[in-house]
């Protein structure tokens, strides 16, 4: 009766020191990721103390988001110029989910942000309030597309700002220029995302500090015009006149109200006072 050597690990004992299970030993076998140093004449499987150092690549590799194949090819050719190239590689692929998740963080407090605030200062009157600066990153639409090809746009404006991680707050905006405002055309020019900080860019549109009429719609967007209608009235009784665009932010909509009717939608529109000429 042969005796194994001390250096030789069986199947249980190298599981336990590396911190992995039988089956698992078993599953890298079968692929030819961690073969046993060697099979005895009864199936018994024994590793060696390096095949530990190779588990510990594994670990690490896996952790790092890397596949077994990946790791299997790797493995094969191994050498300290692919090994720098692979960490390299993840590094990078972790520097992205890392975004991703910093992005989806930075959405839900936006969520939350957006929500507790019209609770808490709902504008049911007309008002003129000086607002800041604020950069948006946007996508064009035309007046007269159709329902489908605005819902594409939408679409379209989403998934960009996702493919390319760019840092926004929840509430999607709609933005209507200052001509379509005054020929009472009140039909987006543009859909619109609120930047967490300073742009530029073709796409980009920089709301102006100033001051701003400010209301809140209440209602399906389809019935905004009535608001615009109270807010232009609003703004000529005061002695004010349109000059800039309207910054739409829903505060209540399909995220959580499933009644357009109870959609709220705060209207900012960039106003001044009214020059009057100097007689005498």
């Amino acid at each position: 009766m042969s005796v194994m050597p001390s250096k030789y690990f069986t199947t249980s004992e190298i599981a336990r020191t590396c911190g992995v299970t039988k089956h698992t030993l078993f599953h890298y076998d079968e692929i030819g990721l961690l073969k046993p140093e060697f099979v005895n004449a009864k199936g018994y499987r024994y590793y060696s103390l390096q095949q530990c150092y190779t588990l510990e690549i594994i670990s690490v590799l896996k952790k790092a988001g890397s596949s077994l194949k990946e790791i299997k090819d790797f493995l094969d050719n191994q050498n300290t110029d692919r090994f720098v190239s692979l960490i390299r590689q993840k590094q990078r692929e972790l520097e992205l989910e890392l975004n991703r998740m910093q992005r989806i963080q930075s959405f839900l407090d936006g969520a939350l942000q957006m929500t507790e605030n019209a609770q808490k200062a709902p504008r049911h009157m007309p008002a003129v309030e000086e607002q800041q600066a604020a950069y948006f990153i946007t996508t064009p639409v035309g007046p007269d597309i159709s329902d489908h090809e605005y819902a594409r746009k939408f679409s379209e404006h989403r998934i960009y700002c996702e493919e390319q991680l760019i840092m926004h707050e929840l509430p999607f905006w709609s933005i209507v220029n200052q001509e379509q405002l005054q020929s009472a055309e009140y039909y987006p020019s543009h859909i619109a995302s609120k930047l967490l900080t300073p742009a530029k860019g073709d796409n980009i549109i920089v709301k102006p500090p100033g001051l701003y009429a400010v209301m809140d719609h209440k209602g399906s967007y389809e019935t905004l015009e009535h608001t615009y209608v109270q807010l232009k009235e609003f703004i000529q009784v005061n002695g004010l006149a349109v000059c800039g665009a309207a910054y739409e932010m829903d505060l209540y909509n399909y995220f959580t109200e499933d009644n357009p009717e109870h959609f709220v939608i705060r209207i900012s529109v960039n106003v001044c006072p009214i020059k009057t000429k100097r007689t005498g």
